[in-house]
């Protein structure tokens, strides 16, 4: 793999699931050295979430396991014990970054907290992603996706006001907690570089998706209002719609007058005057929304994308997981990178979103085997001989 932007920067990651291993596979993906440590045995508990590879139920086929973990080296240990934490100190040691996602009192359990770790290196950067942070009377709630979501705020605004809100989907608080982890660790080594000192870098996944309440706060702490969901009434051009293979989604913003819109959809019903204004469209939402449904039925998706762009038109379609796979625009900007795992076999994974001058994927390191690389980096760096490694595999420290 090529050197990036990170090279030289070593990180361990002790997280499980998603948000701290998808902090560390961002910091890989930009050239950093990270070391996936996991428990001896059982591993990550990401490696038993389903969907599997060929759905075999195999610790090394989850596939959530290997996209959050490309471009990491692996070992196996367990730090609770004196030998353990002995091995932990040293690759502690050596180390720039430390990532996990324990819940505060567990991490003081184990000697994760920042306190003690600064001991052993007082440079390190100890990244910490919890759903609540760690401080406050919620530092040592455990949550699921749901739970980080609902108590965010962010989910009361999701749908429509004559329902119950809307959670999103595929576990997106970790994911944006893990981003915005990334982003922080990064500042803080750069902050490193004038101060000589590492710190903890506290992520709370609740409140990074309560940052993006940009206007349901400001609108209650200056009105004192709670704003609502999206209005039923007049609704069409906020929703997805059904086109002939799939949904699309209309939208009338810009300045391109309501008839290019009927005229591009079709039908002589659209071209009413009592659809020519905004104030028409809410009030006579419900015929519209039918007069919608039946011109766009006679569309598919894709035409329908190509045809509004020419016309100046803001739509979109709602592509599923096989239109993203063969998406012109994200093939010809290299988006994907081809990964080939040992057991789980050769497939396609998303690249970086984020990108800078010359700074691509182009031999993406598989997921790590459980323990794969624990004869490199005990043995070769740490250097503990083959018989040593044995007799701390005999005793379930690695």
């Amino acid at each position: 793999m090529p050197a990036g932007l990170l090279n030289g920067i070593r990180v361990l990651d002790l997280g499980s699931g998603i948000s701290a291993p998808w902090c560390a596979k961002i910091l890989a993906d930009y050239g950093a050295d990270v070391i996936k440590v996991e428990p001896p045995g059982a591993g990550d508990c990401a490696r038993r979430m389903g969907p599997f590879a060929g759905d075999d139920p195999h610790p090394e086929k989850s596939l959530g396991f290997l996209y959050l973990n490309t471009n990491k080296r692996g070992v196996t240990l367990d730090p609770s014990s004196p030998t353990g934490r002995k091995l932990l100190e040293r690759l502690v040691a050596e180390a720039d970054v430390l990532v996990e996602n324990h819940p505060p009192a567990r991490s003081q359990e184990l000697g994760l907290n920042y306190q003690s770790l600064a001991e052993v290196n007082p440079k390190l950067v100890v990244t910490s992603v919890t759903p609540f942070g760690q401080t406050g009377p919620y530092r040592d709630y455990q949550a699921t996706d749901i739970v980080t979501y609902a108590l965010s705020g962010l989910m009361y605004h999701s749908g429509d006001s004559d329902k119950e809100p809307l959670r999103n989907v595929l576990d997106q608080s970790f994911y944006v907690a893990g981003a915005n982890a990334a982003a922080a660790t990064q500042v803080a080594l750069f902050a490193r570089l004038y101060s000589g000192e590492g710190q903890q870098v506290d992520v709370s996944a609740a409140e990074c998706l309560g940052a993006h309440m940009v206007q349901p706060l400001p609108y209650y702490n200056y009105m004192g209002a709670v704003k609502g969901r999206r209005p039923v009434r007049g609704a069409g051009f906020e929703e997805l719609m059904p086109a002939r293979d799939g949904y699309v989604a209309p939208s009338v913003q810009g300045s391109r007058p309501w008839s290019t819109v009927a005229a591009l959809i079709g039908g002589e019903e659209l071209q009413d005057e009592k659809f020519a204004t905004g104030a028409g469209r809410v009030a006579h939402g419900e015929e519209l929304k039918q007069l919608l449904i039946k011109g766009l039925a006679e569309w598919d998706r894709m035409p329908l994308f190509l045809a509004s762009g020419e016309q100046r038109l803001v739509f979109g379609m709602a592509q599923d997981a096989g239109d993203l796979a063969n998406c012109p625009h994200l093939e010809s900007r290299g988006f994907f990178v081809e990964v080939d795992h040992p057991v789980a076999g050769r497939a396609r994974y998303p690249g970086m979103a984020v990108r800078l001058p010359g700074e691509t994927i182009t031999a993406t390191r598989p997921a790590p085997l459980l323990g794969q690389h624990n004869a490199d980096v005990y043995g070769q760096e740490l250097g503990y001989s083959a018989a040593d490694l044995a007799t701390l595999r005999q005793h379930a420290i690695i």
